[in-house]
């Protein structure tokens, strides 16, 4: 009978929930000021907050104000012109990862 430590299995499991489904494809990475400036259309650049993957916002230096969040499955689908493609973080704000199922 073969053993595997909890940290090998935790390891497994935060791999796959990173990854998503087995099969999936990774498609590339996150152009966060491209996904301010496609979701905002107003000059918007990406700021970030934290060092968390939810650390993210809009800024519009025109006025001065947060423009808000990212919706960063959105701006995979636009960036890979795939509908079904979704985002995924681990470790950290510059960790994003765009997937294909």
């Amino acid at each position: 009978m073969t053993f595997i430590s909890l940290r090998t299995l935790s390891a497994i499991a935060a791999t796959t929930l990173i990854a998503g489904v087995i099969g999936d494809t990774t498609l590339g990475g996150v152009n966060m000021q491209a996904c301010c400036q496609e979701q905002y259309s107003n000059g918007s650049e990406q700021a970030i907050a934290g060092s968390g993957c939810d650390d993210w916002q809009c800024y519009n230096p025109t006025n001065g104000n947060w423009d808000g969040g990212i919706d960063i499955s959105r701006c995979c689908q636009q960036t890979y012109s795939n509908g079904g493609a979704y985002s995924g973080c681990s470790g950290g704000a510059y960790n994003w990862q765009c997937y294909a199922p």
